[in-house]
């Protein structure tokens, strides 16, 4: 059996719904005899924001504040744990990584969880809690005193986007404009994106599809407020509103692991998307680094896993197939290793992980949703709606969230 009291140094990029939960998990094994044990958790910003409940944090005040968890009580008092406010800068070898601040991590196991970004103001772009409310809140004071309101992408951001604004403001009118057939990704059953359109219509949004929209090159990140006019490529149509919404586009910046491939040889990424190329297990696709997890959206598995519940399951996948390599004492043998061979057949057989759960939730408003589950949709139904509402709808799963931050539900209960 590896000697439990060594040095282990597990270094966690990025706090969202993967790297979380991959810290988390592995932090706990420093109760479980493993006294050597650092989790190091690097993210660029203070908080963590909970990123699914947007929707509903850009009609309320009070939420918005609430769905920033600060990243100073993610870990526990009384552990080695640390967290570094930093944004990673490149991967410079097989055991170290450099933070923009030039300060090198040296790591036995490395989590790259750093996700993309994400479609329209979901992905907020303030590193701190101050200035994400900020961010949230001028596009919510430019909703209160508009008209009109154009929600471009029919995704489910765009979707829940599209029936939280309508609800919160009945008088204003809102178009929903998608580039495909129909709303809402095209694994789920046909029956979602009629429900959906049924349920916006209630709530007097206009939906267009088949078109796409040209966003000028000027266009500010992910929204604007002030009246402007978006051409639509497909029909030739102009939309005039006086705040516009993007939920399209997804990107990865993954310029950081090329210096690791200089040193391996070898690319680690797509050449279109830039995605790192994974194995089933969520290692990198290299054999030489099998130590290198790669869980959640900056990965090239298909776009029917880029969830944030199934980035989570990812990142706890990956933190079960760390804790064999560190009960295997794969760490020690490593260090030893003289080639790439040697570290591929030293280290344990990984669990592959499963995408066996079908579940799609998408909340139009607070009380109207369509969801998808076991193959079954739910599209224009009242019991979709009960569904939504009580799965989701009420708080976007923030309080199972918040279990993740120890110190923060200690200092609110005192």
């Amino acid at each position: 059996m590896a000697d439990k009291t060594r040095e282990i140094s597990v270094v966690v990029i990025g706090g969202s719904y993967a790297g979380a939960a991959a810290a988390k998990q592995l932090g706990v094994l420093s109760k479980k005899g493993y006294s050597g044990l650092k989790v190091t958790l690097v993210d660029q910003s203070t908080h963590y924001f909970h990123a699914i409940g947007f929707p509903k944090a850009l009609v309320d005040a009070e939420y918005a504040e609430s769905a920033f968890l600060p990243f100073a009580d993610f870990f526990p008092n009384g552990t080695k744990h640390e967290f570094v406010n930093q944004k990673l800068s490149r991967v410079v070898d097989e055991h170290h990584v450099e933070l923009d601040n030039g300060q090198q991590l040296y790591y036995d196991y490395l989590v790259l969880a750093t996700g993309g970004q994400a479609p329209g103001p979901i992905n907020v772009v303030g590193r701190t809690k101050d200035e994400g409310v900020a961010e949230i809140r001028q596009l919510r004071e430019g909703l209160d005193n508009a008209d009109s309101v154009l929600v471009v992408g029919g995704g489910a951001v765009g979707v829940e986007v599209a029936g939280f604004v309508a609800e919160k403001y009945p008088g204003k009118r809102v178009t929903l404009v998608h580039s495909r057939a129909r709303l809402l990704p095209e694994h789920f059953r046909p029956g979602l994106s009629n429900g959906a359109i049924d349920k916006l219509g209630r709530l007097g949004v206009k939906v267009v599809l088949n078109d796409k929209v040209d966003i000028p090159s000027d266009f500010g990140y992910a929204s604007n407020v002030g009246h402007r006019v978006l051409h639509g490529t497909s029909s030739g149509n102009d939309y005039a509103s006086d705040v516009q919404i993007l939920a399209v586009g997804f990107r990865l910046h993954t310029e950081y692991v090329e210096p690791l491939e200089q040193v391996l040889g070898h690319s680690l990424r797509e050449p279109t998307s830039g995605a790192l190329r994974v194995r089933p297990t969520l290692q990198l696709e290299n054999s030489a680094v099998p130590h290198i997890f790669v869980p959640g959206d900056v990965n090239n598995l298909p776009g029917s896993t880029k969830f944030g519940f199934k980035a989570e399951m990812q990142g706890n996948t990956a933190a079960g197939n760390i804790k064999k390599m560190i009960a295997s004492g794969f760490d020690k043998a490593f260090k030893s290793a003289d080639n790439a061979q040697a570290v591929a057949e030293a280290a344990p057989k990984a669990s592959a992980w499963s995408d066996y759960v079908d579940l799609m939730l998408v909340p139009i408003g607070p009380d109207l949703g369509v969801a998808q589950v076991l193959k079954i949709a739910l599209g224009s139904s009242g019991l979709a709606n009960l569904f939504v509402r009580q799965l989701k709808s009420k708080d976007f799963m923030l309080g199972m969230r918040k279990g993740y931050f120890p110190k923060s539900k200690k200092a609110k209960r005192e």
